[in-house]
């Protein structure tokens, strides 16, 4: 190999040696990390009915968005009072701003769905196993809040809007029969009612006037039995999210691979050596 040849590929592996020796250094003197994950169930939102909403194909991955919302994340910064905490350990005792700490907190939040089921599993990465499990907790806790919280204002305002209606309803009914009644003066009929057949034939205008109010009054009860299944969809929002598995604290740490460090570091130091062997050779004349 010629000189000029011999310096280059000398460079060459010392940059990687220092690469490698830098790697290595970086996974050995890396903090430990653990993973604590809960497990939760997610089920589509209840609407007026009791019944869920009708499928949506971006319902879970529309939940990770909500999760890693402040709206979320923002409770439980406030209820660990993370602002000061990760102050104290990544700003030199500064009170973090609620951004700063929204960012180191989705940079150790991670989402596990299990296949074909409405399980995933939200997995929060720290030093501390302890502070993992509790920040785990404490996101699929809010999450859980927040989802009952805006179930029950869209119930709310369902009903509301149905009970203005149920009024209107009740109004135009309670008109109808007077009418009917007027009606049923003026052509005389007799007590009880002649049958439905006889109506129909001989008194059309009041026979009609009579369906009219009956069908009326059957949709007035169908929306009265919905106003009254909001007591049963408010019991069962309680299920729009279920902790399966609380997080506890991980034994065993998910990482730095301190082996591959120290490989990484022999390998650079042998590349850094043979680099350094190379140029020198190369001087020589």
């Amino acid at each position: 190999m010629k000189s000029s040849s011999k310096k280059v590929f000398g460079r060459a592996t010392v940059v990687v040696g220092l690469a490698l020796c830098g790697i290595g250094a970086w996974l050995l003197i890396r903090p430990m990390e653990y993973q604590a994950k809960v497990r939760i169930q997610l089920e589509p939102n209840i609407n007026t009915s009791g019944s869920e909403e009708s499928y949506d194909p971006y319902f879970i991955q529309t939940e990770f968005e909500l999760i890693q919302s402040e709206a979320v994340l923002g409770n439980v910064i406030e209820a660990l009072n993370l602002n000061v905490e990760w102050g104290k350990k990544y700003a030199r005792g500064r009170t973090l701003e609620i951004d700063e700490t929204l960012r180191l907190l989705k940079q150790r939040l991670n989402f596990y769905p299990v296949y074909n089921t409405k399980l995933i599993d939200i997995a929060v990465t720290d030093e501390n196993p302890v502070e993992a499990a509790k920040i785990a907790n404490a996101i699929a806790q809010a999450y859980r809040n927040l989802r009952i919280e805006r179930n029950r204002e869209l119930v709310s305002n369902g009903v509301k809007i149905m009970k203005d209606e149920f009024q209107k309803e009740a109004t135009d009914i309670e008109t109808k029969q007077e009418r009917l009644e007027q009606l049923r003066k003026q052509l005389n009929l007799t007590n009880p009612e002649p049958a439905g057949s006889t109506l129909a034939s001989n008194y059309p205008s009041y026979f009609q006037a009579k369906q009219d109010l009956s069908n009326e009054e059957a949709i007035h009860k169908q929306r009265q039995a919905i106003i009254d299944s909001e007591k049963s969809s408010v019991q069962n929002e309680k299920n729009l999210v279920e902790i399966v598995d609380s997080a506890i604290p991980p034994s065993s740490p998910i990482g730095p691979n301190r082996l591959l460090g120290m490989v990484l570091l022999l390998c650079g130091l042998i590349a850094f050596v043979l680099g350094f062997y190379l140029i020198s050779a190369a001087k020589k004349p």
